[in-house]
């Protein structure tokens, strides 16, 4: 069977309960690296029995808790450390759909790509109750960039929801149809409480009135984002989807709406 040639990068901290079927999902890559924020679950032996090559999180991306608090340093970390020119970036509790398989595999050898393009964008599919969610949800259609060509990155800025610089403003990015990216819809609300509260104490840090345009900037384009997830949740989902996912949704935009304001309020204080 012929391998990937293409790297996969993925963020572990006690990620035992979905990365058997993650690291499946990607064995056919050349290379998998697990970037570990030390585990205490079954990770590790998981990541052996795929052969993954398996470093520490480094303790200066890191909270004093444990907990990351620079995505694009550990992004820019992965690409340093990759042999291969393509790196997918895949979260522990997410699996690439074998229809993307091909797709990367081209990527990985077109020439011609590789002068056009920097990065990929995969489209990210939730499943819930057992059944992939493809209709219109506020969070599909969700494409992110996670498949780059590395020599022509230059950078990843902003300690989270983390953004790319090409090396050069002739790159393009390109939309991959038909190469997704499954992950297990988690509805608890306080695990989600739990996670946005998290990345707000990242973004704690990006807001001040040292960058007073910046913060406004990014806080208004917060809720841009949040009256995207009200129209698609109230208009155009009112039928289709059943209540739990109705009900998380509706909780969804809550938490986003509350921390978006602590957040202005953090700018203006």
């Amino acid at each position: 069977s012929n391998m990937i040639k293409a790297t996969v990068g993925i963020l572990t901290f006690n990620s035992a309960k979905y990365l058997y079927h993650c690291l499946n999902s990607v064995k056919k890559f050349s290379e998998i690296l697990i970037i570990d924020g030390g585990s205490k679950d079954n990770t590790l032996k998981i990541a052996k029995k795929f052969k993954c090559k398996i470093k520490q999180q480094p303790k200066q991306f890191k909270f004093s808790n444990n907990k990351i608090r620079d995505f694009a340093k550990l992004r820019e970390y992965i690409l340093k450390l990759s042999k291969n020119e393509l790196v997918l970036f895949l979260d522990s509790d997410e699996f690439l759909k074998k229809s993307a398989l091909k797709k990367i595999d081209f990527y990985s050898k077109s020439q011609v790509s590789k002068k056009k393009y920097y990065s990929f964008l995969l489209g990210r599919f939730p499943i819930h109750k057992n059944k992939i969610i493809t209709q219109k949800t506020i969070f599909y259609p969700n494409y992110q960039e996670r498949l780059f060509y590395k020599s022509n990155i230059k950078t990843f800025v902003k300690p989270v929801h983390e953004r790319v610089i090409p090396k050069s403003k002739y790159l393009m990015k390109k939309k991959i149809e038909n190469a997704s990216i499954i992950f297990p819809l988690d509805i608890n609300y306080q695990r989600l409480y739990e996670k946005c509260k998290y990345y707000f104490e990242i973004e704690k840090t990006m807001v001040s009135r040292k960058k007073f345009l910046n913060s406004l900037k990014f806080i208004f384009y917060r809720f841009l984002v949040i009256m995207k997830y009200i129209y698609i949740g109230l208009f155009l989902n009112s039928k289709r989807l059943d209540k739990d996912y109705k009900d998380f949704e509706y909780k969804l935009v809550k938490i986003h709406l509350f921390f978006s304001f602590k957040l202005l309020f953090k700018t203006f204080s």
